[in-house]
């Protein structure tokens, strides 16, 4: 029987079928979200460096490189990182300890030739400000226990290996490769096998890490100068600019006006300037001259100059411009102001450097006890003390006074009737408190 509908319609009965029966015979296979081919689209994320406050290594390695060239040319860097040494190394810090034999060994360490430590510690606490980190190399001689130190600069460590669950605990050290070849690999005293000897009894070498302006989940640290690297360039370039700007002030163009028909006459006597402090007699009404000098307003860039170096002082380690050679309209108050914020900072970065150096001291004590050359038990870094300068001269005498009229105070409590072990006592650790020693 004839289909008398339309062509269309007829189509779109074919067409139907045909849906029909492919849909009838194809299978839909489920793929869990989070799986290959979800077909779901991934937004982007953050990187887990970001996350954690670590940055790549070849930041960090520019960023110091570029707090050394800083170092090395810019007087202000220099001067900044020179006052934080100054102030925590000072005349050298002691290391010592209780117990008879650990402070034996900490004295023999300390004074060996090879390790020289009080030489040391100056150039340390420089590359630690510089850098913001310190790898220091024990390398420990088998025969007599003694280990020597050596330092390797911050910017060739690339990768630092760490615990599985605890990234505070390091445990090897790559160093970036150089001319094509293999970086060296450097042990914790972490490591396991940092203390296991080869055949001949000798314990690998061991890298000890320190760094300070380090975010919390980040394994490396940051230079003191880095805040202020940007603005020293600026500054820089704004002395240079002011003072090419400067060296043409002395420089000035004369302009002689004269009568129309004496121009060329005028110009051809004048070819050759006269020379610094000739006298020239000219007929007033015939001849005017005229200088004509840069007017650069040198005065009103003095404020943009001292906005600089506010900021340079400010992303510095505790300082004001004072400690940079400016005291204009600064008062005793100021000063005193300055100088608290400044010690503080320094006491801070001191306690941290002797805390370094008696975990130094403590693992080259431990590594002579393992190769059998003490006798004593393993110590920690708080069984080695560390003597460090006063930060300032006047501690010593704010402290003898403060245990002076601590002393007096209790005195004068014992006369009104108190007294007895207990009383004694506290007054004994109140006055040491206050004395700095307590």
């Amino acid at each position: 029987m004839p289909d008398h509908r339309s062509p269309f319609a007829a189509l779109r009965t074919a067409l139907s079928r045909t849906t029909a029966s492919r849909v009838t015979a194809s299978r839909v296979n489920a793929i869990a979200p989070g799986q290959d081919g979800d077909a779901l689209r991934r937004l982007p994320g953050p990187e887990i460096g970001s996350l954690t406050g670590e940055r790549p290594w070849y930041d960090l390695a520019d960023e110091m490189g570029s707090a050394l060239d800083a170092w090395r040319q810019n007087p202000l860097a220099r001067r900044l990182v020179g006052l934080t040494a100054a102030y925590v190394v000072g005349d050298g810090l002691t290391l010592t300890a209780d117990d008879p034999e650990v402070a034996a060994f900490v004295e023999r360490f300390s004074a060996d030739p090879a390790n020289a430590l009080t030489r040391r510690q100056l150039g340390w606490c420089e590359e630690l400000s510089r850098s913001g980190e310190l790898f220091i190399a024990l390398h420990t001689n088998p025969a007599d226990g003694m280990s020597y130190v050596r330092t390797v600069p911050a910017r060739v460590i690339a990768r630092i290996e760490t615990a599985e669950d605890d990234y505070e605990t390091e445990l090897a050290y790559q160093e970036a490769a150089a001319m094509g070849g293999d970086g060296r690999a450097w042990l914790s005293s972490a490591h396991p096998d940092a203390w296991t000897p080869d055949a001949e009894g000798r314990l690998p070498p061991v890298m000890l890490h320190f760094a300070v302006n380090r975010p919390v989940g980040a394994l490396r640290g940051e230079s003191d100068l880095a805040p202020i690297l940007p603005w020293l360039r600026r500054y820089a370039r704004w002395l240079e600019d002011r003072s090419r700007l400067n060296s043409v002030l002395h420089t000035f163009l004369w302009i002689v006006r004269v009568p129309g028909p004496r121009v060329a006459a005028k110009a051809e006597q004048y070819r050759r300037p006269p020379e610094s402090g000739s006298v020239l007699v000219v007929d007033r009404d015939a001849e005017t001259w005229e200088p004509l000098a840069p007017k650069l307003n040198a005065a009103d860039a003095a404020a943009d100059g001292r906005a600089l170096r506010w900021m340079i002082a400010a992303g510095g380690p505790g300082v004001g411009l004072v400690d940079l050679g400016e005291a204009e309209d600064a008062n005793l108050a100021t000063a005193r102001a300055m100088a608290e914020q400044r010690a503080r900072f320094m006491r801070a970065r001191q306690t941290y450097f002797a805390g370094c150096l008696a975990e130094l001291a403590a693992t080259a004590y431990n590594r002579a006890r393992r190769a059998g050359c003490v006798t004593g038990p393993e110590i920690s870094p708080a069984a080695v003390r560390v003597i460090a300068p006063d930060i300032s001269p006047a501690d010593n005498a704010e402290l003898a006074q403060a245990a002076a009229n601590m002393a007096q105070a209790f005195a004068t409590l014992k006369e009104l009737g108190l007294d007895g072990p207990e009383f004694r006592a506290l007054a004994l650790r109140l006055a040491l408190k206050f004395a700095g020693e307590g």
